[in-house]
């Protein structure tokens, strides 16, 4: 009727199995948040100049397209004249009043080539006349541009080529 005694014995042999255990899972615990941290911290610095990169890549393709078009137009059928466009095109451009674009600037340059390699020269009209060896120029756009935000940063180029033929 009475409960068994306990035997005073076995419970002096116990040495205590929770309070080893309860360390160790705290201690796992305690790096696992450490590296958790750690791998936290690591992506937020790689993904702060992906942020900038692709600004950097729209500024760049940007003042690609308006050299094109400083390029070619208001005349495209015109080679000599596009040929002394693209030498006199060493642009830059800067994004400060565009949204999305506020940190970006750019520097455009423009090559040109007739078709035989010769840089073009389009001083020369004898170039340009119906007996001239050559009646294509060869343009290539070079767009390089970058995205500042302190102590970050990103750049981009960007090149075009085109080619005007006479007619």
């Amino acid at each position: 009727m009475y409960p068994k005694s306990i035997n005073v014995n076995f419970i002096n042999r116990q040495q205590g199995f929770l309070i080893p255990l309860a360390i160790f899972l705290v201690g796992v615990m305690g790096f696992m948040a450490l590296a958790l941290t750690r791998s936290s911290t690591l992506s937020h610095q790689g993904f702060t100049p992906e942020l900038l990169s692709t600004p950097a890549f729209y500024a760049a393709e940007t003042s690609t397209q308006r050299a094109m078009q400083t390029l070619f137009f208001p005349d495209a059928s015109s080679r000599q004249a596009a040929d002394g466009r693209c030498a006199a095109l060493a642009t830059t451009y800067d994004f400060s009043a565009i949204d999305g674009l506020q940190l970006c600037q750019s520097q455009v340059s423009c090559a040109c080539v007739y078709q035989n390699n010769q840089a073009c020269n389009a001083a020369t009209a004898a170039n340009y006349s119906a007996t001239a060896s050559t009646h294509t120029s060869i343009y290539t756009i070079t767009s390089n541009a970058s995205c500042d935000a302190g102590s970050i940063n990103a750049s981009r180029q960007i090149q075009a080529s085109a080619y005007l033929e006479q007619e």
